[in-house]
């Protein structure tokens, strides 16, 4: 149906504002460092905090981890509504970002203190703080990611961005991966709880200043095309159109599945390496690599999109990801063979990571050309949704497990350990293997173009 709107033959040149300039690019990328030293830490150490430092009951670990990311992801609409009727002189999305990031920073030191408490109020505390936190990061990062579509209409340039977007998210979580253990140790002196307190201040102090940065640099080009209507546009006008956006759906659904093998992997890597490599340094080995391999999925992804376009390329990255992770139980005992496998395996799963952020911007685009309204907000609310539920559901998938195992910090079993195995290798390749069928129906790669062409002549 699309398509027959569209003449395929002939498509102009796109007429659009001025390139972005590097600053820009640079600032930009500089969020997802700072939001990833907040959630990348949150999701890599928050789990083994609970049950090895705060002493939390496993299957309440779960728990946690599942309804406080469900209810706070239900609010991320909400969110993206209120950045959607908002017209300050700062801009549309800076306000929040601006304002936001201290009480975020705030409460993600609280979510790595525990007190001196019952476990059922320590439960009651982690539940609270790990909501809160979820909160104030979607006042955060929804406008952040809403942001890139405000900045330029340009397809390549959204590809750039996320490749920014994807080397800051690198550099966050290496540091994270490689430098949070050591600085805990260091600040701690044999107190983890000490040494959690003053490292996640460091990473907060960090976090601030690169979100200013964002505010300070980085300029809503698109802000003048979207008008503010006298009628009142509800949310529920905005998602009933949502739901009849197609590459929006599917960019969702990707997306999910992208995040529920992301945080099961995440949060299942200590445990890897702990109990069945029976090698603590490879936490500090395998959680980087994990990360410096999405350096170079940033550098290559622009090339490999513009190349096979978001669909194409999505499948081709895929299909590899999941073939190194089917090989790597063969190569156990041979480290730097399993290593390498891991390296690239890793590196073409980033680029699904970077491609998601065009393909949402792209979706922005379809919204206005279909339906008259861009909704920004909401639509990356949505991305928001998908990352935290599928975050939320891959760390609980884990810790369900776990406790169906009978995992304990002081007594592990060898079933304990099978499952950890099981889940290390299982969990990325069947996520994978629905992703390929999702993609299936992502249509808009070869229409965007003319969708753009178009929104400008009707400008």
């Amino acid at each position: 149906m699309e398509n027959s709107a569209i003449n395929k033959e002939e498509q102009p040149k796109i007429n659009i504002q001025p390139k972005l300039r590097i600053k820009e690019k640079i600032s930009y990328g500089a969020g997802d460092f700072a939001s990833n030293l907040i959630w990348g830490t949150l999701s890599s150490f928050l789990l083994y905090f609970y049950t090895d430092i705060a002493l939390l009951p496993v299957v309440a670990t779960g728990s946690i981890f599942l309804i406080s990311r469900m209810l706070d992801a239900f609010i991320d609409p909400f969110v993206g509504g209120f950045i959607d009727h908002t017209h300050t002189k700062r801009g549309r999305t800076k306000p929040y970002m601006l304002f936001g990031i201290v009480p975020l920073c705030i409460f993600f030191v609280l979510s790595f203190t525990t007190l001196n408490m019952s476990e059922m109020a320590k439960v009651i505390y982690a539940y609270a703080t790990y909501i809160i936190v979820g909160l104030l990061y979607s006042v955060v990062n929804i406008p952040y990611g809403a942001l890139m579509s405000l900045m330029t209409k340009d397809s390549n340039e959204k590809t750039e961005l996320s490749s920014f977007r994807m080397g800051g998210m690198a550099m966050g979580s290496i540091l994270v991966s490689a430098c949070t253990m050591p600085l805990v140790n260091f600040w701690g002196h044999g107190n983890q709880q000490q040494g959690f307190i003053f490292t996640t201040c460091l990473y907060s102090i960090i976090a601030i200043f690169c979100f200013w940065i964002i505010t300070w640099n980085c300029q809503e080009r698109n802000i003048e095309f979207v008008p503010i209507e006298a009628e009142h546009y509800t949310m529920f006008h905005i998602y009933k159109n949502a739901l009849k956006n197609k590459p929006w759906l599917v960019t969702m659904a990707f997306s999910f599945m992208m995040f529920i093998k992301t945080g099961a992997t995440v949060a299942i890597t200590i445990y890897y390496c702990l109990q069945v490599l029976k090698s603590p340094a490879m936490i500090s080995i395998l959680l980087p690599l994990m990360y410096v391999s999405a350096i170079f999925s940033a550098i290559i992804t622009p090339l490999f999109i513009k190349r096979f376009k978001y669909r194409k390329g999505n499948i081709i990255a895929v299909l590899f990801y999941a073939a190194g992770f089917a090989a790597m139980p063969f190569y156990v005992e041979n480290q730097s063979l399993f290593i390498t496998i891991y390296f690239i395996a890793c590196t073409f799963g980033g680029i699904n990571v970077c491609a998601v952020f065009g393909m949402t911007a792209d979706s922005v685009d379809y919204n206005e050309w279909k339906f008259g309204k861009r909704s920004e907000g909401s639509l990356y609310a949505g991305y928001s949704f998908c990352t935290k539920v599928g975050m939320a559901v891959g760390g609980a998938l884990v810790g369900y497990v776990l406790a169906f195992a009978g995992y304990d910090a002081q007594n592990i079993t060898e079933a304990a350990t099978s499952s950890i195995n099981f889940l290390y290798f299982t969990i990325p390749i069947i996520c994978s293997v629905l992703q390929v069928g999702i993609l299936y129906f992502y249509r808009l790669d070869a229409i965007h173009l003319q969708i753009v062409n178009e929104l400008n002549e009707r400008r």
